[in-house]
């Protein structure tokens, strides 16, 4: 089974892909994670790294080169999920001819709905662990530390992304719906689209994708 997840930002894909990796042992595939594993001091690396310090897109040629080698790889033979990718037209296109080229298929295109403010308080208060990765949030009222600012299970300090303020979710939230209401109608239309409420808890999202795809 292979899936496409497109949401905003702050609407829960990174912890949705690893439930899904969890549940049916997919192979997640961060289009983020990808341009963020190339060696920074690699020519390559360092025009991703100028390109997102300035919070631009990086060009399509480069994140679908690099998804195309991740695609190839012998361990996305049980399934995978695309976290974040494609998020416009030519990179939906570009998915269509790595499918067509690697003999792949798109089972589902998931897409999580959030409302602007839920997802700009989970981006407000995101807080991480730095030892075991897990994390919390202060202000929505979902998943809040014990003890404000600590790890309930490592008792050390919380960190915070550095990108998780309201400039950048501004941004990444314009760019979502300047581009991706047309790849979600693109996938509507192959049907194959699955929308689920995402507001509530990271398990009764899961619950909602599972009633669709836990026969497939």
């Amino acid at each position: 089974m292979n899936l496409i997840l497109i949401a905003a930002p702050a609407a829960g894909k990174g912890t949705l892909a690893s439930a899904l990796n969890e549940k049916y042992n997919l192979v997640c595939i961060s289009a983020g994670e990808l341009l963020r594993g190339v060696d920074p001091n690699t020519e390559l690396g360092r025009e991703i790294r100028d390109i997102q310090s300035r919070r631009e897109l990086v060009d399509d040629r480069i994140t679908n080169a690099l998804m195309k080698e991740r695609l190839m790889k012998d361990d996305i033979k049980n399934g995978f999920i695309l976290d974040g990718y494609p998020r416009r037209m030519a990179q939906v296109l570009a998915v269509n001819d790595m499918c067509e080229e690697l003999n792949l298929h798109i089972d589902y295109a998931i897409v999580l709905n959030v409302s602007y403010d839920v997802a700009l308080k989970r981006t407000l208060g995101r807080e991480i662990c730095p030892v075991c990765k897990k994390t919390y949030n202060k202000l929505t009222g979902v998943n809040a530390p014990k003890v404000d600012g600590m790890c309930d299970d490592c008792n050390v300090a919380l960190t915070r992304r550095n990108d998780d303020n309201e400039e950048t979710f501004k941004a990444g939230y314009k760019t979502f719906n300047e581009n991706c209401p047309a790849v979600i109608e693109y996938y509507r239309n192959k049907g194959i689209l699955v929308e689920v409420n995402a507001e509530g808890s990271p398990e009764e999202t899961m619950e909602q994708i599972e009633r669709i795809i836990g026969s497939k």
